[in-house]
């Protein structure tokens, strides 16, 4: 199924409403939402905390929740909401999926996306699709339960019209990310790659972390791998400020939804672990707080993220 967009100005205009209202008006609405849809997954990824919390009660949202917390989230001025997991195309409930609760989101915000590890078929309404992918194939298999034959050949199959890769760099991948964007320069679905630092939540993972000079080094690496052409849709401002821990974060420009239909608005880590604003790794906050903040840069990112077509 190919995913269809309306017309880009429309779509610019209610963003233009958005930031006018915080800047102006001085409205506390959330930009994105985190909508964590289950806590299922069909992989054990060794970075993640999430897939740990499949047998807690409330793990996964039933119809009803669903369509409740994505009307607080309409109410609350939210304009993107990104459906995530544990594997959100895993959800269902009483004969619903995905495709149900992704048309429903679209109804009422200006983008809607989906988070999935990419080992089912790429495809439904969402108007964007990002696939977790964190190395070659021995470095995805490791980490993230055998996965990376999977991944690759949903990639290369899909008919989505906007699918993205998103990379956790870590300390163990941080070597292999000019290989891995090789490979999917060449995949002509992929259109784009957006990178976020490793965010250690305390579950034996710590190990992954990388030090103050192992993110300054590999910030600059990825600058210069989007200087030479490869398509890394993130600021370069931004990547240098969060290696640093200099920049400005405007938390409350996320909000985030959990399984068992709790919302909060803040920090992502907020009612998921402990929050250590030194260690975040959260470029999409980050980018959004620029774009708050009227950085060209953060500006241009979200542009090529939300509204490009290309």
């Amino acid at each position: 199924m190919i995913s269809s967009h309306r017309l880009p100005l429309r779509d610019v205009l209610e963003f233009a409403g958005f930031f006018a209202g915080r800047l102006l008006l001085r409205r506390k609405a959330p930009l994105l939402a985190s909508f964590k849809i289950t806590w299922r997954c069909n992989l054990a990824c060794r970075g993640c905390p999430f897939h740990r919390r499949a047998k807690r009660p409330g793990s996964s949202m039933d119809w009803d929740t669903v369509r409740r917390s994505l009307d607080t989230l309409a109410e609350m001025g939210t304009r993107i909401v990104v459906f995530e997991g544990g594997e959100p195309f895993l959800w269902e409930d009483h004969g619903r999926t995905l495709d149900d609760a992704v048309g429903y989101a679209k109804g009422l915000f200006t983008r809607v996306a989906v988070t999935t590890n990419g080992t089912f078929p790429l495809r439904g309404p969402a108007d964007i699709l990002w696939v977790s992918l964190d190395g070659r194939k021995e470095m995805q298999d490791r980490l993230r339960s055998g996965s990376f034959d999977r991944v690759l050949s949903n990639l290369r199959e899909t008919r989505h019209s906007r699918v993205l890769v998103h990379v956790t760099v870590h300390r163990e991948n941080r070597r292999e990310l000019e290989p891995l964007m090789a490979i999917l320069r060449e995949i002509p679905t992929v259109r784009g790659v957006t990178l976020q630092f490793f965010y250690p939540y305390g579950q034996g993972e710590a190990p992954l972390s990388m030090t103050r000079a192992e993110r300054r080094e590999t910030v600059e690496e990825i600058i210069a791998l989007k200087k030479r052409g490869f398509p890394v849709l993130n600021d370069a401002g931004r990547l240098r400020a969060m290696a640093e821990g200099s920049w400005n974060c405007h938390d409350d420009i996320l909000v985030n939804v959990d399984p068992d239909g709790a919302i909060n608005q803040g920090c992502y880590v907020k009612s998921r672990g402990e929050v250590r604003c030194g260690d975040c790794g959260f470029t999409p906050v980050a980018e959004a707080s620029g774009a708050l903040d009227l950085l060209p840069g953060s500006l241009r990112a979200g542009w090529s993220v939300f509204l490009s077509r290309t």
